[in-house]
């Protein structure tokens, strides 16, 4: 499968204060039984907040955990067994990259977007090499993740309907 990276050509900066904390109590969202399971890693909770909500907002998607720091994540994907997971590279404690790998090891099917402020060449490479499809500048792109997402349930939908 070709890797779908989107290019990021500007300086990221800090959007807020790191919290600190682990995994997250589980919130219920908009949508039924067949929408796109989310996990969304992001350690600070302005951030993650407002993922929450645009995820929310989209027709056929859900947030199914949350988590601030990597072991947290790791422990809240093996739990929930999303579809998709959202990484922020930069954790409380620990990586986000090492979280993705981790992640991918015990769930192979696992799709991952990473949105972080540290848009450098080398955190994209290290990103794609951990198995995300999309890199993504907070600074820049963070409203094209509802895009990002639109297009990846989408992308699942005709999957599964071809396999039927």
């Amino acid at each position: 499968m070709a890797q779908k990276v989107m290019q990021l050509h500007t300086k990221a900066s800090r959007l807020a204060t790191p919290a600190r904390g682990t995994m997250l109590p589980h919130r219920s969202h908009q949508g039924g039984g067949a929408d796109m399971r989310i996990f969304v890693v992001e350690d600070s909770a302005p951030v993650r907040e407002r993922l929450i909500e645009m995820i929310g907002e989209l027709e056929g998607c859900s947030v199914v955990g949350e988590a601030a720091t990597a072991d947290a994540a790791v422990a809240g994907i093996r739990r929930t067994r999303p579809d998709v997971a959202i990484f922020d590279i930069q954790l409380a404690a620990g990586s986000g990259i090492d979280a993705l790998s981790e992640a991918k090891r015990e769930q192979p099917g696992l799709r991952a977007i990473v949105l972080t402020n540290y848009a450098t060449p080398q955190h994209e490479k290290a990103s794609v090499d951990a198995g995300a499809e999309y890199f993504l500048d907070k600074s820049a792109d963070f409203e094209k993740i509802s895009q990002v997402l639109a297009y990846m349930n989408a992308d699942a939908s005709s999957a599964s309907s071809e396999n039927e």
